[in-house]
């Protein structure tokens, strides 16, 4: 058990350190060490977790908005708000999780992927066009 949470929490690093340095405004919810070995958890501003997940689905990535025992709903994790994360960055929202079966090679293409389905997502989204000053119709 000992090896399995060394090699989980490896892989859990890398995903933590790729996603933070591959994309902006990405955030790590909650403490960057004292988690479980197999879970992480970001927020991404300015785009919907529901999207990603789509996504992610459509490249044949399992993740969620929240814990498990709050899949069927649609609002933020109470958790995550509870912490003092704004709802709206709730709401973007991802949790990824680590399991005996997972390989490094499961780990390089969520951070080959998440990037650009964030960026795609972006491209689309009149919250970044707001920010940005532009003024959207969509």
């Amino acid at each position: 058990m000992a090896e399995e949470a060394d090699t989980l929490t490896a892989y859990r690093d890398k995903l933590i350190e790729g996603i933070l340095a591959q994309v902006d405004d990405a955030y790590l919810n909650g403490h960057r060490q004292q988690r479980l070995p197999n879970n992480a958890n970001f927020s991404f501003d300015f785009i919907e977790g529901e999207s990603i997940l789509m996504y992610l689905d459509s490249e044949g990535i399992c993740a969620s908005t929240g814990s498990a025992c709050s899949s069927a709903s649609s609002e933020p994790s109470h958790v995550l708000t509870s912490l003092g994360i704004p709802v709206e960055r709730a709401r973007g929202s991802v949790r990824l999780t680590l399991g005996r079966w997972t390989t490094e090679g499961d780990v390089d293409k969520v951070l080959e992927a998440l990037p650009r389905i964030v960026g795609k997502l972006r491209a689309m989204s009149p919250l970044v066009k707001e920010r940005c000053g532009w003024i959207s119709y969509l």
